[in-house]
């Protein structure tokens, strides 16, 4: 059994890489399908999110390289979804629900742009309670449980991305896990898959994937689905860390990962990828 990539990003967002750039980067990694992604639009992001009119162009070429690679691989079109985000989410093979900012009373600040935005954003809106703001950043995944067209979890712990470097959250700590685990309660019960994510590896800002491990443990305890994703933004990060995280997964107690057909997503087991 062939492992597959369902989270990349081309130069229709914030990537560096043609679609069919990253289509030939997953032939030549021997994977049976790649999924092609698109960050949903958001006003005044622009800057890292596909503009509206950019939807409707970026299927038709995923769907014209599904067509042009079909007898060397599989080819999904897929877009990564924003809770800042208003948009159709129909004409897509799957969907991506992700948090890149964490919403407060009087404010949002994003998670992912740096450290020093999200610092600042931790003591202005929270008065540096980091705990608080994480409270406040988990407590958003009730609404992508609640989404039925959501498939995947997007990299479940993103607000911890500088905390390798800056630590700018402390995970261990009660506060944290309680509501880390609540939200992932919700989107098991829901049914979600999550996202073993290497983006961040692969960018140099942390040393294992997404989630961590004492969530993914969790998670297993939870019976949670997971499958694998790079998150590239380059054709070079396409299937990213893979062999590393089925060890981890593994280690974590998982039998199983998830991955995706003509007729939605399936469990194949890790014993028998190639």
């Amino acid at each position: 059994m062939k492992l597959q990539d369902l989270h990349t990003h081309s130069r229709f967002d914030d990537g560096r890489a043609s679609l069919e750039q990253m289509v030939n980067a997953a032939v030549g990694r021997g994977l049976s399908a790649i999924g092609l992604s698109i960050h949903s639009p958001i006003d005044g992001e622009y800057d890292w999110t596909a503009r509206p009119e950019d939807l409707p162009r970026f299927i038709r070429e995923a769907r014209r390289l599904k067509q042009a690679y079909c007898d060397q691989i599989e080819v999904f079109c897929g877009i990564e979804f924003d809770l800042c985000s208003k948009v159709e989410l129909s004409g897509f093979d799957y969907v991506i629900g992700s948090l890149h900012s964490t919403a407060a009373p009087n404010g949002l600040f994003s998670v992912d742009n740096t450290a020093e935005i999200a610092r600042k954003g931790i003591m202005r809106y929270f008065d540096g309670d980091a705990d608080a703001a994480a409270e406040a950043y988990f407590s958003q995944y009730r609404a992508i449980a609640e989404n039925p067209e959501v498939d995947i979890v997007g990299h479940f712990d993103l607000l911890t991305k500088f905390d390798e470097r800056c630590g700018l959250y402390d995970a261990g700590s009660r506060r944290f896990r309680d509501a880390a685990h609540a939200a992932m309660e919700l989107l098991v019960k829901a049914g979600k898959i999550f996202e073993l994510n290497s983006g961040a590896i692969s960018r140099g800002y942390r040393t294992s994937p997404y989630p961590a491990e004492d969530l993914l443990r969790r998670l297993r305890e939870l019976d949670g689905k997971i499958l694998l994703s790079s998150d590239a933004h380059s054709a070079e990060g396409v299937s990213f860390f893979f062999k590393e995280m089925l060890e981890i997964a593994e280690n974590c107690g998982f039998r199983t990962i998830y991955q995706l057909n003509k007729s939605g997503f399936y469990p194949i087991s890790i014993s028998e990828i190639e």
